[in-house]
């Protein structure tokens, strides 16, 4: 578990300010001697509270001796320590031990430093096809609850963007392992690519029709790495949830309408490039989403190709007491594209966001 170090500051009368500004010193000098600035916080006044105090994290407790040993060797921070002590009236330290948050799917925060984000690569089947997926687990002792993640239509054959490491860091530092399935046809699974099937001209009828029946059969791509990854010794099979973002997004929603063993589903930009231009895939996704039983959460930045499957899907779905969530995010970037690259692109806009969802739900 990670080291907090927090000391507080309680100012003499009228002198709140100064110490403020000797603290941001003190971290202008950390920066200037090799080590982590820390955050600084400030009292709001309540009876008893300090007026000013500082924080820092460390790996372990070795760490933070580092850490303290470097501060005593500095005559510059000694300088600004002796400055503060003059402008203050009480001074206390106190270091804490991260602990568990006892949450239900074992998610906690999780220090990924030293910690090699390198997955395990594994063969499942479905549908007589050979696929491959990738499986990252967070460091320390299993079981871990699991995302399967869910790529979108740019996991080309040969691709070197193989494993999605940054998603899968980011819920590794929650305590969540994170499977990423490629599906039939892409990346280094076998199967036709969805091109290959689905030939007809886009905004044609016929294209409408290809496109609903190849993701709808790549869902059940997702089911058979859920076979799999429930299975496995390292994954906590009760707490298994699912997201993806555009085609990967899409198969989300259609995977999480044929089970009831996922937890919950976080659906990113699901058919935004598609949805105004085919009425079949539209009625497939808002049949599926009428037979969701997992909390979903719908999300799309605000100038993606189309926000009208976060703003509809849910909007569709009676008030019966299902665990429905939907957000547009503000603009991502300049143009339609980068919007809807939010999930991949964008982890520091909705990370925040998706870890209270997954908290309350996975």
């Amino acid at each position: 578990m990670a080291i907090i170090e927090r000391t507080s500051y309680f100012a003499k009368t009228g002198l709140k300010s100064e110490v403020l500004s000797t603290r941001r010193a003190a971290c202008a000098v950390r920066l200037r001697i090799g080590l982590r600035a820390g955050s600084i916080v400030v009292g709001g006044g309540e009876s008893g509270e300090p007026d000013v105090a500082w924080q820092c994290q460390f790996s372990d407790r070795a760490a933070r001796e580092a850490d303290m040993a470097a501060r005593a060797a500095s005559p510059e921070f000694e300088a600004v320590r002796k400055r503060m002590s003059a402008l203050i009236g009480k001074f206390e330290r106190h270091v804490f031990e991260t602990a568990d948050l006892g949450l239900p799917s074992g998610m906690r925060d999780t220090p990924l430093d030293g910690h090699a984000m390198t997955p395990r690569e594994f063969d499942f089947a479905s549908a007589g096809f050979a696929l491959k997926g990738y499986l990252h687990l967070p460091p320390g002792a299993g079981p871990f609850p699991l995302l399967i993640t869910n790529h979108g239509s740019g996991i080309d054959k040969g691709v070197e963007d193989v494993s999605r490491p940054g998603t899968a860091a980011l819920l590794a530092s929650w305590g969540v392992a994170s499977l990423l399935p490629h599906r039939r046809g892409y990346g280094n699974s076998c199967g036709p690519g969805w091109r290959e099937e689905v030939t007809a001209p886009y905004g044609s009828d016929a294209y409408d029709a290809e496109l609903a029946r190849r993701l709808d059969a790549e869902s059940a791509d997702i089911i058979a790495a859920l076979d799999v990854a429930s299975a496995l010794p390292e994954v906590d099979s009760r707490h298994v949830g699912v997201m993806g973002s555009s085609f990967g997004g899409t198969t989300t929603l259609l995977a999480a309408a044929k089970t009831d063993r996922f937890t919950c589903a976080v659906d990113f930009a699901g058919a935004a490039m598609n949805w105004d231009r085919t009425p079949g895939l539209r009625r497939l996704m808002l049949a599926a989403a009428a037979r969701v039983s997992c909390p979903i959460f719908f999300i799309q930045a605000a100038n993606d190709y189309s926000i009208r499957p976060t703003l509809e899907i849910p909007s569709s779905l009676p008030a019966d007491g299902r665990a429905v969530y939907s957000r547009i995010f503000p603009t991502f970037g300049v143009n339609n594209h980068e919007g809807h690259l939010l999930e991949s692109r964008g982890s520091a806009i909705w990370a925040d966001t998706v870890r209270d969802f997954l908290e309350r739900h996975l």
